[in-house]
């Protein structure tokens, strides 16, 4: 007898971590005997790996679930899991998202703790279990394909939701990643992406030894002669003496992009978002950056309209962005988030002119090529 598999959709808003778990959940579906399916009007349960950075982000997954409600006659059941879903079941605020939403779907919410357990089994209740359990063997894509090395945050910059979201701060196992690695070498896969919540922070103790990120990855590129690793984003306070002797070193088996963000260019401003470097030490990091590579490709993130944001200020984090010559950078509006020490200590409000600041950094973006470089390093 032929029993009828369940049909899911995976949709995918945020970070390349977000994208490595909604990957590691489609094999996981598939392993237990159901289907994943490539168009949401042929499902019969929607996941929504959400994201929560911004106001933005929650807008996208609004957006989403009424278009499923629209065009899908099929759907039983949506998933909201991950960061938008912990906010909104940390927060109280479920009322508030169907008030928001309007439209009557079934919806039930997993935090990032459980987003896994959108599959019916016991073995997928805990996310930190679950990773240190099941791995990748392949991606989409063709060579790369991204590696998860930790989860969680402990940086809790002023404005930053992810902290308190995101699982605590914890490592996978390192013969975890290798076996992932080595899986996903055998599967015809040259481009290892290193992503994770703060992968500067990766710290795992076996046999009386400690790695960090450093370690394993060089122990990924020792073990494996024919990739290329990348890395997702790199906090400037990890670009320390042992990760430029590192680099120097592997420098011709490291993909030449590094995403390190700056947020702002102004002291004052990252001191108050609790960002451990100034200005200055910023600069001379990515100058380190290019003597060792020369030609390398560089971005960055970086938030207009933070509250104690003046003109002045503003004016001169472009002119900062073209000093550095970033390749391109991602611009986000400043964002209130519930529960954050900028959200206590200014409020809900947010700049009147940020809409006009972001379009102006993005016109920057076309001057410095922000086109041809995503392209170059396929993002």
């Amino acid at each position: 007898m032929n029993i009828k598999k369940t049909r899911y959709f995976v949709r995918t808003f945020g970070c390349k971590t977000n994208q490595y778990e909604s990957q590691l959940l489609k094999e996981l579906i598939q392993q237990s005997g159901n289907e994943v399916v490539e168009e949401y009007c042929d499902a019969d349960y929607v996941v929504v790996n959400s994201c929560a950075v911004t106001q933005a982000a929650e807008r996208d997954v609004y957006k989403f679930i009424r278009r499923v409600y629209r065009e899908s006659k099929n759907v039983k059941q949506i998933y909201v899991v991950g960061c938008y879903a912990e906010y909104t079941i940390q927060k109280c605020l479920k009322e508030k998202f169907f008030e928001r939403l309007v439209v009557n779907l079934p919806i039930n919410f997993l935090g990032c703790k459980e987003k896994y357990n959108v599959i019916p089994s016991d073995m997928y209740k805990d996310t930190t279990i679950c990773e240190s359990k099941f791995w990748l063997r392949k991606f989409f894509g063709t060579t790369r394909a991204y590696v998860k090395i930790q989860d969680g945050c402990n940086n809790y910059c002023s404005y930053c939701i992810v902290p308190f979201l995101r699982n605590r701060m914890y490592s996978r196992p390192l013969e975890m990643v290798l076996k992932e690695v080595d899986d996903l070498v055998r599967n015809g896969y040259t481009e290892i992406y290193i992503v994770g919540t703060n992968v500067g922070k990766y710290k795992y103790e076996q046999n009386n030894r400690t790695y960090d990120f450093i370690d394993l990855s060089e122990r990924l590129l020792c073990e494996f002669p024919e990739i290329t690793l990348l890395f997702s984003s790199l906090e400037p306070v990890d670009l320390n003496e042992k990760f430029f002797d590192f680099l120097e070193k592997y420098r011709n088996r490291i993909f030449p992009h590094f995403h390190i963000p700056l947020q702002a260019a102004d002291d004052e401003i990252l001191q108050d978002m609790g960002r451990n470097y100034t200005v200055e030490e910023y600069l001379d990091k990515i100058k380190k950056l290019r003597k060792i590579i020369p030609g390398v490709i560089i971005s960055s993130d970086i938030i207009v309209g933070y509250p104690i944001e003046t003109q002045q200020k503003f004016l001169f984090l472009t002119e900062f962005i073209k000093k550095v010559g970033f390749n391109w950078v991602h611009v986000f509006p400043y964002s209130p988030r519930l529960g954050t020490k900028a959200y206590l200590k200014y409020g809900n409000t947010t700049a009147k002119d940020v809409k006009q600041k972001v379009r102006y950094v993005n016109e920057i973006n076309t001057l410095l090529g922000e086109k041809y470089f995503k392209q170059l390093c396929k993002v």
